[in-house]
């Protein structure tokens, strides 16, 4: 018997999981099963306008997940978390906020593709090469009134580029630079909850 996908969602400080916890180690403030429509409406309401809560949603995950999916634009996204070979890790500063290089998918683009070209864009490198695929991580955000679900497909990457980084000021980026692991652990936990979870798989994938 194939085992469900499992969803985790970061709605600011918040998230929400679909589907059993992997490792049974968060403490959620609540615990629904099966919700409906109306539940849903009240529950993203709610978690949209109140900080650091983490509610599991069991039963029938996909069918959770499609009904989930139905209050929001889906907008693809792709990035990477990038190593050099002085084993030092790719951070970006944007908008007032410690990050990892990602961008929108475009028109007829690869995955892979996207998630090269944006990180030698906001970073000002040359194209670093795929070394393997990370987790896929979900975040929403409200645009013009809308609201946005953008699914942020990973990879762990190298740049062998020692040249002067360049941050892509139009994308609101201030500042790119090198750190050590240390420093990203540092980083990643005044970012958001995505990126931490990025940062820690893939310090543990390297």
């Amino acid at each position: 018997m194939s085992i469900a996908q499992s969803y985790k969602v970061f709605i600011g400080s918040s998230f929400i999981q679909f589907g059993n916890e992997p490792k049974n180690t968060t403490v959620f403030n609540s615990q629904i099963n099966n919700p409906s429509i109306k539940n849903l409406t009240e529950l993203i309401a709610d978690v949209e306008t109140n900080t650091l809560q983490a509610i599991l949603i069991t039963g029938d995950s996909p069918q959770n997940w499609k009904s989930f999916c139905s209050f929001f634009k889906t907008v693809e996204a792709a990035g990477g978390f990038v190593h050099n070979e002085q084993g030092e890790w790719l951070f970006i500063y944007r908008n007032g906020m410690w990050d990892l290089p990602k961008g929108k998918l475009e028109m007829a683009e690869k995955i892979e593709d996207c998630a090269v070209r944006e990180v030698s864009e906001e970073c000002g490198i040359a194209p670093p090469e795929i070394r393997k695929a990370l987790s896929t991580t979900y975040h929403t955000y409200n645009l013009n009134g809308a609201r946005i679900l953008k699914p942020t497909y990973w990879y762990l990457m190298k740049s062998a580029d020692k040249s002067e980084l360049i941050p892509q000021t139009e994308e609101g980026i201030s500042v790119v630079k090198w750190v050590t692991s240390s420093e990203a652990k540092r980083l990643a936990q005044t970012s958001f909850g995505s990126i931490r979870q990025v940062v820690t798989e893939g310090l543990l994938t390297n």
